[in-house]
């Protein structure tokens, strides 16, 4: 047996720490709503028994959430773009690809056109943004105080300038699909 075989991989550790460290996190959300829910709806006359059946009433939405949060996080980790593992400078020159519309090196590009089929099949996410920024401009022009009216309009531009460069996002990834292909990377 070498010594190889007796120690967990690096790629092992990690996972475990952050698996732990997000159940941490999502049992201090849960609790912590629930608590600040629990003291929006009771006043000061309340007893010990209508606290606690309040505070375990209040533990019930935010669990409900914690809960499909944490199931729909691993399908989405499971469909994440090959990129999403890669090294920092790989992303950078993915992104530079994508930018400039080429690459030389075979596997890049191979990289690079997962990340453009990727980013193109989110070509619903234009949609939704556009809802959003059309009920921000809503609110902004439907209210009658001056702070929301300011915030709402804020918010507006923020969702508008989001828009925009998914826009871009996807005019690129679009480009790069139509250019020439380099072929197949060896693995």
């Amino acid at each position: 047996m070498t010594t190889e075989g007796r120690f967990i991989s690096d790629e092992q550790v990690p996972q475990r720490r952050d698996r732990r460290g997000t159940y941490v996190v999502a049992a201090i959300v849960v609790v912590s709503a629930a608590a600040m829910g629990t003291a929006a709806i009771v006043d000061g006359d309340t007893g010990w028994s209508n606290l606690l059946a309040s505070f375990a009433l209040m533990l019930i939405p935010p669990l409900v959430g914690v809960i499909v949060a944490l199931v729909f996080g691993r399908r989405l980790i499971k469909r994440l773009p090959r990129t999403a593992g890669a090294d920092p400078a790989t992303r950078r020159r993915i992104g530079r690809a994508l930018r400039d519309g080429s690459t030389d090196d075979p596997r890049l590009d191979t990289l690079a056109r997962k990340e453009a089929e990727q980013q193109v099949r989110r070509r619903w996410l234009p949609w939704a943004l556009g809802v959003v920024l059309a009920m921000q401009v809503l609110h902004a022009i439907s209210t009658d105080r001056t702070a929301t009216r300011w915030t709402a309009g804020l918010g507006a531009m923020a969702w508008a300038l989001v828009l925009y460069q998914q826009w871009r996002v996807t005019q690129r990834a679009r480009r790069y699909l139509a250019g020439p292909a380099l072929g197949q990377a060896t693995r």
